[in-house]
């Protein structure tokens, strides 16, 4: 849920500072999270596009996420100076993605659905823009016929705007 999404960009950022950029990319861009999210150079992102190299899409073929919400924008800037710049299998935000990771997911209070990030993104997405094969594109399915059948009202468009609309300043809860 877009309060579920805020929770876990407030912890990452309050807890590990070094996981928003994660997040955010999984969330926000739909990256997947065992290989793009953890995997992608700084290079590649950026505040216009960002690109998933095919030697970590999962079907090898690179491809290019654009146009960028407004708020991947905001939390891409904030996460911009952050180190490390390149992360690699085993040198991740975290010298243990996966323990740390699961702290995170506690803070929702109930069992992490497969793939929950990428889902959100890819309903959320769908809901708000109302495009299949823009979201299609971005999450480097072949065709709209996956993203049709799985994530077709899904979510609501009030819901999704409350999704779309978190931020660094609007998720981000005094400590």
């Amino acid at each position: 849920t877009p309060k579920e999404a805020g929770i876990i960009m407030d912890y990452c950022e309050r807890e590990y500072p070094l996981l928003t950029r994660y997040a955010a990319l999984c969330l926000f861009a739909g990256l997947r999270p065992e290989r793009e999210g953890k995997l992608i150079p700084w290079a590649n992102v950026n505040t216009t596009n960002i690109t998933v190299d095919w030697r970590i899409a999962k079907d090898n073929e690179t491809r290019i996420i654009e146009p960028l919400t407004p708020n991947l924008i905001q939390w891409i800037t904030l996460t911009q100076n952050r180190e490390p710049k390149n992360w690699t299998k085993t040198n991740g935000p975290y010298r243990n993605h996966k323990k740390v990771w699961d702290r995170v997911k506690q803070v929702i209070g109930r069992p992490w659905p497969h793939d929950a990030m990428r889902h959100s993104y890819a309903s959320y997405h769908f809901a708000m823009f109302k495009d299949a094969g823009l979201t299609a594109k971005n999450l480097g399915h072949p065709d709209t016929n996956l993203l049709r059948k799985d994530y077709n009202s899904a979510v609501t468009e009030a819901s999704a705007a409350d999704y779309w609309a978190l931020t660094p300043t609007e998720s981000l809860s005094p400590s």
